[in-house]
């Protein structure tokens, strides 16, 4: 491609090969031409590379040219690439985020950008303020390697209730697509939690430590929801379920004959018990926004470490999945 600064009127992103002046097209750019090629060549599938100097600007550059392009957004021109892109294309805008966005007048990244960070932290919790930044591309997060999760979770957003069988009624749902997914990735489990998110962001966790990594969905069902017990009265927009404290190594797995849905952590951990055999595989979860099953950190620990017991945790923000931590 040539070196102009051609962008295209629909996206404002520069077309593949256009990825700027002659100086900003360095060893990244060509790195990301060598990852191109080496995919095409020995999956025989094209990929759309993203280069820029933040991650989250990296993934808007890589959707920018799909399905075979390679745009590079050299330092310093961050913010004029993302811009005039839709508010939909910053990373962790979602559907219900981009509609509330779109409620305050702020239809685009640049808009996003500019706009008062107490508003947004008003409206949307810490990610107002976080969405902001990143729109105008301030993203100090560092890409590290994900390896093996340290957490599997659910999250699904609901219309506020109080309503007991509805919060119910999700729970075990997400239970259960909790312990299929820990089945599939191939481990077992330690510690079973849930949180519950009042409005407006009042975030709260319960856990409770099991004697021994255990792959069992009724467990998991029959644990969550006797944690969620405790917010039988209580009007949650946001409920989810998690199990912790993976292990990918363990063949074996404790029986519960030592185990009471009322034990704190530890209780049971020095009584003796079977060690049935259990089977696993391996899969990858989705993402998404609003009333729509989502991820709460997969790969990532909990900001202190994972709860045990019935301990709570009173948190800010909305309770919505992020790349760092569970927020």
């Amino acid at each position: 491609g040539g070196g102009g600064e051609a962008r295209d009127g629909a996206t404002g992103a520069r077309p593949s090969g256009a990825a700027g002046p002659a100086e900003a097209r360095t060893l990244a750019e060509g790195y990301a031409r060598h990852v191109k090629d080496r995919i095409e060549r020995e999956a025989g599938v094209p990929a759309s590379v993203g280069v820029a100097p933040n991650m989250s600007a990296a993934k808007v550059a890589s959707d920018a040219d799909k399905p075979d392009g390679l745009v590079v957004v050299p330092p310093g021109s961050v913010a004029e690439f993302l811009a005039p892109l839709p508010t939909a294309d910053v990373h962790g805008v979602g559907p219900v985020t981009e509609g509330t966005l779109a409620e305050l007048g702020i239809e685009t990244a640049g808009d996003l950008a500019a706009a008062d960070r107490d508003r947004l932290a008003a409206e949307l919790g810490e990610r107002g303020p976080e969405l902001s930044r990143r729109a105008a591309g301030d993203d100090d997060r560092e890409v590290t390697p994900t390896g093996l999760p340290k957490s599997l979770s659910r999250e699904s957003a609901l219309p506020t209730t109080a309503d007991e069988p509805t919060k119910r009624e999700t729970v075990s749902a997400l239970a259960a697509d909790v312990a299929r997914r820990a089945r599939e990735r191939g481990c077992l489990y330690r510690t079973i939690g849930i949180k519950a998110v009042e409005p407006p962001f009042d975030v709260n966790t319960r856990a409770r430590s099991l004697p021994g990594p255990v792959d069992d969905p009724d467990l998991v069902e029959e644990v969550a929801l006797d944690l969620l017990g405790e917010f039988d009265e209580t009007r949650v927009r946001k409920l989810g379920v998690r199990v912790s404290k993976l292990d990918f190594a363990e063949t074996d797995q404790a029986t519960l004959g030592g185990f009471e849905p009322g034990d704190g952590p530890g209780d049971g951990s020095d009584g003796a018990a079977d060690r049935p055999r259990g089977s696993v595989g391996r899969t990858a979860g989705t993402d998404g926004d609003g009333g729509k099953l989502t991820d709460w950190v997969d790969g990532e620990p909990t900001a202190d470490g994972d709860a045990t017991g019935n301990e709570a945790e009173r948190r800010t923000g909305d309770g919505q999945a992020s790349l760092g931590d569970w927020s």
